[in-house]
């Protein structure tokens, strides 16, 4: 599924007497030039986090992208016993899951009713937990009420359905109304308002929703595809882009329509995305384990980047390399994934593209204690998949830009603190 590995993060606030959760508050920075708009939002905390089920992300984080699920992966899993133009900036925020998963505010409607949602490039569907939602399966999420908005109005004949490889899924219907972010905004988006969600969606109260950021051409509406907010924004922004500076323990931020120079260090480093891909695909030249660059391995591959994932996913041969690297590592049968001691010192790892590596620190690398001596290991293995995915243990890691004008991806590395 996509969602918590991020993906089903999403949290929003909308006018409704049913709504129990706080509203996400995000400092927006705005400016509109005669060139067009920027807007800059940060990510919002879920104050009530309380940690994630790992596993359960890692299986989302596979059910995403791939039809099946390994026989491996699909058995219950238990802990390891001891033994105009425009542009802006958005803030990402940890929802319930783990600060893997990350909300933006964005109004829907007219008033606007504020619903913090997703930011998801690996997919192209806004949608939302609504008044159509079938109440028992609200459980706390703020909802988008299309009766309250003046500017609402149903496609008739649309629908949509999104279905996970482990067999999480979601349906509805579709509205026409308002949508804002930061300062960009657009008065005929399509909104998919979900009437029935699988019970682990439901389950995640923090949520509300998700607003994909990949290509138009993924979207799941049908009979007819409706375009991404984006795609019908990115007119009105400076520049046809939008970054992501996520961190690692704290909200980052997006900024839409310009470029922060303050936010990275050395030069970007772009990729052409794969025009046959709706997502944001590139080929890697190569990957390193530790700091030593003559121990990089001229490997290409293709690889996602994914807001949306958690985790790094990579092919077997890699995982395999980076864990050799690390005293004590196993590959668990209880819960499915690599896990390693964690006194153990994790080395860096580092993706190639022509002469730039990008960097994840060690220490990124750690996806949180199982208990007093194990720990979860950020990296593991795509079983499969068609391609490795940048998830956000790599992205906290990097500077990131998403140019839909030139369609690349760029990289660039940052200060990092663990």
């Amino acid at each position: 599924m996509k969602f918590h590995a991020t993906a089903l993060t999403l949290a929003y606030l909308a006018n409704s007497a049913s709504a129990a959760v706080a509203q996400p508050r995000s400092e927006a920075i705005e400016s509109i030039t005669p060139e067009g708009k920027t807007f800059s939002i940060s990510q919002v905390y879920n104050e009530r986090y309380k940690g994630t089920n790992v596993p359960a992300t890692y299986i989302a984080a596979l059910a995403k992208y791939s039809p099946q699920l390994p026989e491996h992966i699909k058995h219950d899993h238990g802990l390891i016993e001891e033994t105009g133009n425009q542009t802006g900036t958005a803030v990402a925020t940890p929802s319930p899951g783990a600060d893997s998963e990350y909300v933006i505010p964005i109004k829907i409607g007219t008033p606007p009713q504020t619903v913090p949602i997703n930011l998801d490039t690996g997919s192209s569907d806004l949608w939302v937990f609504s008044t159509d939602t079938y109440p028992s399966q609200v459980q706390g999420q703020a909802i988008y009420n299309p009766g309250a908005s003046n500017t609402s109005s149903r496609l008739s004949g649309l629908s949509w359905v999104i279905k996970y490889g482990d067999g999480s899924s979601a349906n509805g219907i579709v509205y026409k109304d308002r949508v804002q972010i930061g300062n960009t905004f657009f008065n005929a988006q399509s909104v998919e308002s979900a009437i029935q969600v699988s019970e682990d969606i439901s389950d995640d109260t923090f949520s509300s929703g998700i607003l994909g950021a990949a290509a138009s051409s993924g979207n799941t509406v049908r009979p007819t595809k409706q375009k991404t907010y984006f795609d019908n924004i990115k007119d009105q922004l400076v520049k046809p882009l939008f970054t992501a500076n996520l961190k690692k323990g704290k909200p980052g931020n997006y900024n839409f329509g310009y470029i922060n120079a303050s936010e990275y260090t050395g030069a970007i480093q772009y990729a052409a995305i794969n025009p046959k891909s709706p997502l944001w695909e590139i080929s890697v030249s190569g990957y390193r384990v530790g700091s030593d660059d003559t121990k990089y391995v001229n490997r290409t591959f293709n690889a996602i980047a994914d807001t949306g994932t958690t985790l790094l996913l990579a092919t077997t041969d890699i995982v395999k390399a980076y864990y050799a690297q690390v005293n004590g590592s196993i590959m668990s049968s209880q819960v499915g994934m690599m896990v390693f001691p964690c006194t153990a010192k994790l080395p860096d790892f580092a993706f190639g593209l022509g002469k730039y590596r990008g960097i994840v620190p060690g220490p990124y690398m750690n996806y949180g204690k199982i208990n007093r001596t194990y720990c979860y290991g950020g990296i593991q293995d795509n079983e499969g998949a068609p391609f490795s995915v940048l998830g956000d243990i790599a992205l906290k890691a990097q500077f990131a830009v998403f140019d839909f004008g030139n369609k690349v991806v760029g990289f660039a590395n940052k200060n990092t603190t663990v």
